[in-house]
């Protein structure tokens, strides 16, 4: 059966709909193409947008030793982020809305200027595109991974579902972070304050801005941008933290902030 981006996104749709468990993807919605993968997730957004909102930004996946070693998979791979599923500092998200939430803990980046597409044979790097970066904050990526069997994953999977993002939670902006070095922080997550993960900034392909450049110019190639404003979830230097219904996730990146996630039971 021949592959069809329309009928993949549709059956994305339904999932995300009726919070189903996916373990295993039907073969009939599965690609080795990257750039298939892509135009589903492109297709997979269009019908996302008019609840979650339009774009604002982008999550980037797979780019830590510990993420690799709990996946068994190796990006990285970018997703959008909605206006609609983006927080400030403090959340509660109800767990009957969720199919399984997952935390990661993550440098988000602002950027402060459009980005031109990357010049041919000249892509960006951790210098140059270090001048489009506005603000530095610690957060999370709420992940939605839809009960995912990590032991027969794929990256083209997590692709087509907008990188499973779920949302963004940001904490406070810290006037001071120009004077921290990005690359040496440490950070925790922990469970109803006892820490369960910690992980460590540089381990992020050795720097958050290399995160950034890695999305620029791959969004060069889909012919897109990051454009000024946007949000830039650079990769979780702790692997995924699934969070008990009824506990509070916090996530402390020292020097750069902490946000605190409520995981409400069902009323």
């Amino acid at each position: 059966m021949a592959f069809s981006i329309a009928k993949a996104a549709n059956w994305l749709h339904q999932v995300d709909k009726a919070r189903a468990v996916v373990g295993w993807w039907p073969a009939q919605h599965t690609t080795d193409d990257e750039r298939l993968a892509y135009k589903v997730q492109d297709a997979f957004l269009k019908k996302q947008i008019p609840k979650q909102g339009p774009v604002v930004g982008y999550k980037i996946a797979l780019t830590s030793p510990q993420v690799w070693e709990q996946t068994g998979l190796k990006g990285p791979a970018y997703g959008p982020i909605r206006k609609k599923r983006v927080f400030e500092q403090k959340t509660s998200v109800r767990a009957d809305r969720w199919t399984r939430l997952g935390v990661e803990l993550e440098i988000i980046l602002t950027v402060n200027a459009d980005v031109p597409k990357p010049k041919a044979g000249k892509p960006y790097d951790k210098d140059s595109i270090a001048p489009f970066v506005g603000d530095a904050r610690a957060g999370f990526e709420l992940i939605e991974d839809r009960g995912a069997d990590y032991s027969r994953l794929s990256v083209n999977w997590l692709v087509m579902d907008l990188g499973w993002n779920g949302g963004s939670l940001l904490a406070k902006p810290n006037k001071d972070w120009r004077k921290l070095d990005l690359a040496k922080l440490e950070g925790s997550i922990s469970f109803d304050g006892k820490v369960v993960r910690e992980g460590h900034s540089g381990d992020v392909l050795g720097h958050c801005y290399n995160s950034l450049a890695w999305l620029a110019n791959k969004l060069g190639e889909h012919g897109k941008t990051v454009k000024k404003g946007m949000i830039v979830s650079t990769g979780s230097m702790v692997a995924c933290q699934f969070v008990p219904p009824g506990s509070t996730a916090t996530g402390k990146i020292h020097g750069l902030g902490e946000v605190t996630l409520k995981y409400e039971l069902p009323r």
